[in-house]
């Protein structure tokens, strides 16, 4: 992966998921990624990976949140 300004890596996953084929995806990823329900299951393996998924959904909300990066671009 090449380097990237956190800053500008910020703003791609902005621009990309700022617009209608955008939310849609974000929606499809919170619901296969357990984001507004329990990951747990009894089989200890299915909980592992539906904790990753979610991991990666919370990654990327992270990611589009404004108020996680509004700070860096003031501190430049």
């Amino acid at each position: 992966m090449p380097d990237h300004n956190p800053l500008e890596l910020h703003r791609a996953y902005r621009r990309l998921f700022d617009c209608a084929d955008g939310r849609t995806v974000m929606a499809d990823l919170e619901q296969r990624g357990c984001f507004s329900r329990s990951s747990f299951s009894t089989d200890k393996g299915r909980t592992a990976f539906n904790e990753g998924r979610r991991s990666l959904v919370l990654h990327v909300k992270h990611m589009i949140d404004e108020t996680n990066f509004i700070t860096k671009e003031n501190e430049r």
